[in-house]
């Protein structure tokens, strides 16, 4: 495994860790784009609401229980390329 892959893996586990815990709802479009369909076909049937700009926000929740089932049931619906992941966008989610 390539120094960016072995970098990119532990980006991407923080981020969905920091999803467990994060309380605050969060707009679809401050999920990484890597990981938005995954989150959108998680969310089928589920409440969505949208902010003061028309944006679709998510509950924390909601989040947590998305990252809770990547993490420990069934992991993401598609491969990550490793390679694609941007390590300072997830680093940027998670501060925001």
């Amino acid at each position: 495994m390539t120094s960016h892959n072995q970098e990119a893996y532990r980006a991407l586990r923080a981020y969905l860790t920091h999803l467990l815990t994060d309380p605050q709802d969060k707009a679809l479009e401050e999920v990484p784009a890597l990981l938005r369909p995954s989150v959108e076909t998680f969310m089928l049937g589920k409440t969505v609401y949208h902010d003061a700009a028309d944006r679709p926000v998510i509950y924390a929740h909601d989040l947590a229980a998305w990252a809770h089932q990547v993490i420990h049931v069934s992991g993401l619906e598609y491969p990550v390329a490793l390679a694609s992941v941007d390590i300072e966008r997830l680093r940027q989610a998670m501060a925001a």
